[in-house]
Parts: C-alpha cells; structure tokens; sequence
C-alpha cells in the first residue's frame, strides 16, 4: 500500500510540474509594439486572449503565457553574460548585465515553484478526500504511513527520467513538494535515519559522464537564482564529492565554482573587483577553505 501511494504522489507531482509551467506574464506597450511589427498574427491572438478572459488590458498592454519550464531550463540565459575574473581592468559593473537577467530569472522561479506547490496541494486535496470516503466505506482509519527507503524506489525513477533528460529543475523539484506539509502531516513521512530524494539524485547525476558538468552547474545557479532556499544542494554536492571523490574530484568542483563569478563573489563574500585582483592559485585557495568549513558545519553528514 505504501508503494502504491507514493507513485499516486509520484503522478501528481509529474502533473503539477507541467501544469505550473504556464505563468501569465504582462507586457509592456514597447514589447506589445515590437510583436506588432515583428508578427502580427500573434500580437491579434494575444488580443483575442485579452478579450475571452476579459482582462483590464486591451491593446496597449497585454498578457502572453511565459513557459517558465523553457525560461528557466538550467539557467543557460546566464552563459551569455560570463565575465571571466581572468580579463584585465574592469569594476563590480561589468556583473550588472549578468545580475539583472539573474533577478528576472528569480521572480521566475519563484513564480514557477510556488505554482507548482500550489496545482500540488489543491490535486492532493482532491485525491484525499476520495481516499478518505474509500477508507471509510471499508472500515478503516487513516494513519499517516512511515516511508522507507525501499519505498520510494519508483518515485525516484520518476525523478531520475527527468534528470537524464537534462531537466534538472523538474528533477529537483519532487524534493520541495515531498516535504509539503499537506502531504506529510496528512499521508506519509519520508524515511529517516539519513535518507535525502536530492542526495540520491546528485549522486546518480555525478556517476553520469554526460550530466556531471550540467549538474554543478546547475546547483551554483540554483543556489543564488532561488536567493539562498535551494543552497542545501550545493552542501550535498559538497559532501559527496568529499565522500566519494572518484565520482567528481574536488578540483574539478573548484574550478567549476571559479568560473561562475556571481556564486565565487557569494561564497568567499568579497566583491567581483576585489576577486578580479587575486591569482587564480588565491582565489582557488580561499574556495578549498570555503568549502571545508561547509564540510565541517554542525549538521552537514
């Protein structure tokens, strides 16, 4: 019964990650001009949108549907705004272009997770209150069921599809939504004693050739995209390099980390200029040392 539930949870949680991907996004009248010009027939089917939801815009202004899944995909809009440490002169606004699409990307990834968590919740609403007649109609009581890890063996295969197709975000996502309150105070506790959905994943992900480089990548960004709520990523990427370096060394991680300005200026909490000053034999320094007091954190396993 226990595995039975968590593919049911598995399906609504691979259901709320494609329904929450749509996000309303208004434009401005400049933008509304520009698709006027550029393709007219899109600009007369956003105005045919405005007026079946009658909306409060019309012409000027109006709402087209941003696929967050697409926008965000593994933050790669950000690799058009690399500034190597390695280039001569420069100040802290040489980041701004990098920073300003990072805050779009932000509000979009807030968006997108808290739509997700919310299609989830109100799905799950619905299926418990079916689950609760049926129960009753057999006599039985509803008890919240301890997990182990044995069963969430088929839900990470559901997450893992996602990994190896390259969609990171989605993958990582069933961690959030498994530790929803509304699941876990009404239907099932996840296993303890050490079980991690994101450790199992980042572990599978290292041992990949193919997916190693993205996946780093992907949680640097992740870390400083979401401001700090998906950090705990990069703590287990951390500890799993150091438990098992023959996945992914740490001076591969290091170099990884020094090529990424806006999380390198995060973690050693020193400004891009002032980075831009160091060798890279420093800058490599101060991140092993970064990286060791996260190891050795109270907490960290």
């Amino acid at each position: 019964m226990r595995q039975r539930l968590v593919l049911i949870l598995g399906n609504l949680i691979c259901r709320s990650i494609e329904e929450a991907r749509r996000i309303p996004y208004i434009l401005d009248q400049d933008q509304v001009i520009e698709i006027l010009v550029r393709n007219p027939a899109i600009y007369a089917e956003l105005v045919r949108e405005e007026q079946r939801h009658r909306t409060e815009y019309a012409t000027a202004r109006l709402t087209a549907r941003l696929d967050a899944s697409t926008e965000l995909g593994q933050f790669e809009a950000l690799d058009a705004f690399t500034v190597s440490f390695s280039s001569s002169g420069g100040s802290d606004a040489d980041l701004d272009p990098a920073l300003q699409r990072i805050n779009h990307l932000t509000r979009t990834f807030a968006v997108y997770i808290g739509n997700m968590i919310t299609i989830l919740e109100k799905e799950f609403q619905i299926f418990m209150k079916k689950f609760r007649q049926s129960l009753q109609q057999a006599g039985m009581i509803l008890r919240v069921l301890d997990l182990a890890p044995e069963d969430m063996v088929e839900l990470e295969k559901k997450a893992e599809a996602y990994l190896t197709a390259g969609l990171l975000l989605q993958a990582f996502s069933f961690d959030r939504m498994l530790n929803s309150q509304v699941i876990t105070n009404e239907l099932v506790r996840l296993p303890s004693s050490g079980y991690s959905f994101n450790r199992r994943l980042i572990r599978r992900a290292l041992k990949d050739s193919g997916l190693r480089s993205a996946l780093v990548k992907f949680i640097l960004r992740a870390s400083y995209v979401s401001q700090g709520s998906w950090q705990d990523l990069f703590v287990s990427l951390v500890n799993l390099v150091d438990q098992e370096p023959e996945s992914y060394g740490r001076e591969a991680l290091i170099e990884q980390i020094e090529q990424d300005g806006v999380f390198c200026c995060n973690l050693l909490r020193e400004s891009f200029s002032s980075l831009r000053k160091w060798t890279s034999v420093e800058r490599r320094a101060a991140i092993e040392r970064r990286l060791e007091e996260l190891r050795r954190a109270p907490g960290n396993v």
